[in-house]
């Protein structure tokens, strides 16, 4: 468990933050916070209501609440909850923030009764969609959509050479987490050579280890992510194909028990709200999405992950979190499934992306078809945060 200490406010915010519409375009720009002169003011925006005293006009809460964060270390999918804390947004609404840290989505989801709220990718998400009435889970939030999820080889090797040659893959050794979307992306490109994963040898790592695995001259190939896989491809090893290339579409998202929405919905919503603030944040200036990857780099240290100061830059240059306005379009736009096979009412964009990765593990065995039923019967995907959050924006006259 790691517990941000610093309370660093921002010198200036721009009106045009609360007055983004959801594009990823410059909506803020601050000073970032130094060590040596960290700033105690705030400037709240003059389009708040006049009662409020918050930098995003939302009401503190009067007796301090504290909030437990499963937080996926190393990659960006978790860390504007981190930007919120070290700029001192929880402490203006009275919520004492806990952090407690993974590497993995499946654990992360298995670890459920240490966290409140918590943030992975896609394979951590199927899991809390098969495990939500034995949990008590739900999906609130979309936070990224992963393009750098990435495939390796040595570059010595045939494969590099040639990735296209079915032949080259046959009886490969891969190293990378099992059960996450770094094994769609691997099936999705041994499908596009007439393969599957029958046709190679899968050695199970957790991200933050594989790289070390492969290094010591375990496997052929190698699936990672985010930090890990720049490290990876600095090191020599051949990116054959990722997420963006491969055209797989892997969200990442938020999961709430119900304890935490039954008892204490605004806090959620105050957090979620928070965490869409501060990927404006990244967006709005060079120097805003600098200091970002400076705390990336800073909590990879910290968590003993392998990172560099140019690594932990490229992480987040890709980063694709949705705004607010984006996250609330996700959780209201509505159009029938894609695939045709749930006509019992349309689904929300999110499920609709989550299902994709669904769908892929689906066809691996993993669940059925009645189970894809089962999960949006029982909508696990809600819209109750998202759409609670929105009507007190607009109750308060809070643009985004």
């Amino acid at each position: 468990m790691k517990k941000v200490l610093s309370v660093i406010l921002v010198l200036a915010m721009c009106l045009s933050l609360l007055a983004a519409c959801g594009e990823k375009e410059p909506v803020a720009e601050t000073t970032p916070p130094t060590e040596t002169a960290p700033s105690t003011e705030t400037t709240a925006p003059e389009t708040t209501p006049e009662a409020a005293t918050t930098t995003f006009g939302l009401e503190p809460f009067a007796e301090t609440q504290t909030l437990r964060i499963g937080f996926f270390t190393g990659s960006p999918l978790s860390y504007p909850f981190l930007f919120a804390e070290k700029l001192g947004y929880f402490d203006e609404l009275n919520i004492d923030v806990e952090f407690v840290s993974f590497t993995g989505g499946p654990a992360m989801i298995e670890a459920y009764k240490e966290w409140d709220i918590a943030s992975c990718g896609e394979g951590g998400l199927c899991i809390a969609m098969k495990k939500s009435a034995e949990f008590g889970l739900k999906i609130i939030d979309i936070t990224d959509y992963e393009e750098n999820l990435a495939l390796f080889a040595r570059a010595d090797s045939p494969l590099a050479q040639d990735p296209t040659n079915p032949e080259n893959w046959k009886g490969t050794e891969w190293v990378y987490p099992t059960g996450t979307t770094a094994q769609a992306v691997l099936v999705s490109a041994l499908a596009q050579v007439g393969l599957t994963l029958a046709d190679i040898k899968s050695t199970n790592s957790d991200n933050a280890s594989s790289l070390t695995v492969f290094n010591g001259g375990t496997g052929d190939g190698l699936g990672c992510w985010n930090a890990i896989a720049f490290a990876a491809e600095d090191a020599g090893y051949v990116r054959i194909g990722d997420a963006g290339t491969l055209g797989f579409k892997a969200p990442c998202g938020t999961v709430a028990t119900d304890e935490i929405l039954s008892n204490n919905a605004e806090l959620v919503e105050d957090a979620c709200i928070l965490f869409h603030r501060m990927v404006e944040w990244c967006y709005a200036s060079e120097e805003n999405m600098a200091q970002a990857a400076a705390w990336y780099l800073e909590d990879c240290e910290n968590e003993g992950m392998l990172c560099t100061e140019d690594t932990a830059k490229r992480v987040m240059d890709w980063y694709r979190g949705p705004t607010t306005a984006e996250w609330f379009e996700l959780f209201s736009a509505t159009s029938p499934d894609a695939a045709g096979l749930y006509t019992a009412r349309d689904l929300f964009q999110a499920e609709k992306d989550i299902l994709v990765g669904l769908d892929f593990f689906i066809g691996e065995g993993k669940y059925t078809a009645e189970d894809r039923v089962s999960y949006l019967d029982s909508q696990v995907i809600t819209d109750v945060v998202a759409m609670g959050a929105k009507a007190r924006l607009d109750a308060a006259g809070i643009t985004y």
